[in-house]
């Protein structure tokens, strides 16, 4: 069963993520486009794990089979790229090889679709069925195919980072800030570079740019974790603050000038408030139920709505449209801004935190005390993930579907949104349970007035998935 998660479709490389696989899909979504009669071409683009680049050709072989030309990239690019091509090209699909933020022997494939944005729910249903119903996956040789133009190189590289360069401040320009960056040896280095020369910001150092399909062993995710070996060589550099993005660059995770790691939920949090409080920008903000009370408590402070929706960016897109919301967001690092694409973008958050800082003229860790401020906000989000093996992921959600955790207090109101389990208690305190979308792990998160209390609770949703 090839299935498609809150980003795609994704694999163990060999196991599930195979060659006959991926071209399963292309075939499916061959179908597809001539059941529509679309006539437009695909861009097909594809990241640094091992093979994508194969991978990529192998879905151009299929689709210039079935008549439908391929706009195959030359280099390996930033996710994003592959959507503002989508967008800005007018296309019906676009196709990205990659598994974002997972172990390296993980590959995937993410889709998207007209307007730049990811494949909704109902799209990949379709293309599901699509690929269960294929008898025949029609394939050429690429050589072939390239000399009957049905496989075009292809890249957008410079148009999307002026796309980029158009949104932010030119008060960045020149920008003294000195910056410490890892790549983490994804493909974020190949724009954010460039971006950041093109910006004239010379007190850039830049760690871990070479192309390794294993990621050095470290998971090329920008977590806490991954982080804080940072930590030392921001304080005795001095450097401003240091940023990672992970492997396909649509993650940004960001240390302050003290060496502390600053999560997901604050960044989100300090550009909108920096949007709305120094570029004069005016809108609602959208985020994922997985995402601290912390960013409604701006956008309510500031006259302003945040709408909660389920976990995937697809939801946050499809609510930045329905809501003309200024900004969206979640828990895990990725982000957009409404005039930019509809999608979550590193290389853009990173240029548009760094003005930020140029701007507000502060050290990193007094910008995030002075959102905590202006929100009232005192509380402490935790989060962590459970591995399970030894018992199926059906088993372990209808346990979690029937039982009533104990808490240290009163429940107010639980709900289940798709793969996600939710528990409020009074004075906006939470805490959350929700099956990942692309590995066998269920992530667990918080959010109380103490650092204790949301690990305690923590330790009680553990007890829960592990019957223990």
């Amino acid at each position: 069963m090839i299935k498609f998660g809150t980003g795609g479709f994704r694999g163990v490389i060999g196991d599930d993520f195979t060659k006959s696989n991926v071209q399963l899909v292309a075939q499916g979504l061959c179908d597809i486009i001539r059941e529509d009669g679309s006539d437009k071409p695909v861009p097909v683009g594809y990241d640094y794990r091992f093979e994508s680049g194969f991978f990529a050709e192998w879905i151009a072989e299929v689709l210039a089979a079935n008549g439908v030309k391929c706009l195959l990239y030359t280099q390996s690019l930033p996710t994003p790229a592959i959507m503002t091509a989508v967008r800005d090209e007018a296309l019906d699909y676009g196709i990205m090889i990659t598994a974002s933020h997972n172990p390296y022997y993980f590959n995937g494939v993410k889709m998207f679709v007209r307007g730049g944005m990811d494949a909704d729910v109902e799209f990949t249903d379709r293309l599901e069925k699509k690929v269960l119903a294929v008898d025949r996956v029609k394939t050429s040789d690429a050589a072939v195919a390239k000399e009957k133009g049905l496989i075009v190189p292809y890249s957008n590289k410079e148009k999307y980072l002026q796309n980029i360069l158009d949104f932010i401040s030119p008060t960045v320009r020149g920008s003294g800030v000195k910056i410490l960056f890892d790549n983490l040896c994804g493909v974020g280095a190949s724009c954010i570079e460039p971006l950041f020369d093109k910006l004239g910001i010379k007190n850039f150092s830049a760690l871990n740019c070479r192309h390794d399909a294993f990621f050095g062993f470290v998971n090329p995710n920008p977590t806490r974790e991954v982080m804080e070996r940072l930590a030392d060589t921001v304080v005795s550099e001095k450097y401003d603050f240091a940023m990672a993005t992970d492997s396909d660059s649509d993650r940004l995770g960001i240390l302050d000038e003290k060496g502390n790691y600053v999560s997901s939920n604050d960044i989100l949090a300090c550009l909108y408030y920096y949007l709305i409080k120094y570029r004069g920008m005016k809108g609602d903000v959208v985020k994922n139920c997985a995402t601290s009370v912390l960013i409604d408590k701006v956008a309510a402070n500031a006259g302003y709505a945040c709408h909660e929706v389920d976990v995937g960016f697809k939801n946050i897109s499809s609510a930045i449209k329905k809501y003309d919301a200024l900004v969206g967001g979640e828990s895990s690092g990725g982000l957009t801004v409404r005039g930019y694409i509809f999608g979550k973008d590193s290389v853009f958050s990173s240029a548009l935190f760094t003005e930020m800082v140029t701007v507000m003229k502060k050290p990193v860790s007094e910008i995030v005390k002075e959102v905590h401020d202006f929100a009232g906000y005192r509380y402490s989000y935790v989060e962590d993930e459970i591995r399970f093996d030894g018992e199926s992921e059906e088993s372990i959600t209808a346990r979690i579907a029937s039982a009533s955790p104990e808490f240290d207090r009163e429940l107010v109101r639980s709900l289940r949104l798709n793969r996600n389990f939710k528990y409020m208690f009074a004075n906006d305190c939470w805490a959350m349970i929700r099956l990942s979308g692309t590995e066998p792990v269920f992530r667990v998160c918080a959010e109380f007035e103490t650092e204790a209390a949301a690990r305690e609770n923590i330790e009680r949703l553990r007890t829960l998935i592990l019957d223990k």
